[in-house]
């Protein structure tokens, strides 16, 4: 019996050395006048040469999944989703072996943010796994699908505390390493201004300064820490946030983030 396991296993183990699954991500901002979200989908393929089947998929949020909202949850048919906030985790799970992805084949799954996330586009990575958990692939890295004209985000909490620390969060996932240059307003267009080659600018030109650069990690993501003055007369006031990302392919303006002192 431990004999016949162990043949299995390695047998497993040298199928599953055929197969390199592929993950293409796409992810959409959903912009609204009082809630904005992000709906995060993926491809997942299996190449024709793998004989395994693709049972389960878990794709890891770097940024975690406590702004990831379960009910949101989009499986193929014959699919289950969960989110795991202990691993930081989302996983498809086929509810029988004849809905498996299997070779040469695709499906594609999706999952949406709650209101006002602070969760942005980064580089994420996916483990596959065939039937019985037999391991098949760890830590593939998605495929940046650059559909949409945000390729580049800001995010933050919505309030900032006078006297404190305030973290502002850029991310720009077809920028590995790249840079972005921070801009703030005290006013924003109303309907903002489309400028060619750049996207549309949000702040209003007659008042724009250059906060500071944020550089990117290997995922695309860069946080600015800014402190925030002492000062009581900033309470209530409101500041307008937006960046531009540069990148080998054409600079682009973020979303507009608006941020309140309190």
């Amino acid at each position: 019996m431990i004999r016949s396991t162990i043949i299995a296993t390695l047998f497993s183990a040298a199928l599953a050395a055929q197969c390199h699954p592929t993950i293409r991500q796409t992810t959409t901002f959903n912009e609204g006048w009082f809630c904005s979200t992000f709906t995060y989908c993926y491809e997942v393929c299996n190449p024709a040469p793998c004989v395994l089947p693709i049972r389960r998929v878990c794709v890891k949020f770097n940024l975690g999944t406590a702004l990831l909202d379960s009910g949101s949850i989009q499986s193929p048919a014959g699919w289950s989703g969960t989110v795991n906030a202990g691993t930081n985790e989302v996983c498809w799970f086929a509810d029988v072996n004849a809905s498996s992805i299997q070779p040469n084949q695709c499906k594609t799954f999706c999952i949406t943010t709650v209101c006002n996330p602070r969760g942005v586009e980064g580089i994420q990575t996916a483990d596959f796994f065939s039937d019985r958990g037999v391991l098949i692939e760890l830590g593939v890295r998605t495929a940046i699908a650059a559909l949409g004209p945000h390729r580049n985000f800001l995010a933050g909490d919505a309030y900032a505390t006078v006297g404190r620390q305030y973290d502002i969060q850029a991310a720009s996932a077809n920028d590995p390493f790249g840079q972005n240059l921070l801009l703030a307003s005290p006013f924003a267009l109303p309907t903002g201004m489309n400028v060619p080659g750049f996207g549309l600018l949000q702040l209003d030109p007659m008042l724009i300064l250059v906060v500071a650069p944020i550089s990117l990690d290997v995922n695309g993501i860069g946080v600015l820490p800014l402190q925030v003055p002492p000062s009581p007369q900033l309470i209530g006031g409101q500041l307008m946030f937006q960046s531009l990302a540069f990148s080998t392919l054409a600079p682009r303006l973020s979303n507009l983030k608006p941020v309140t002192f309190r």
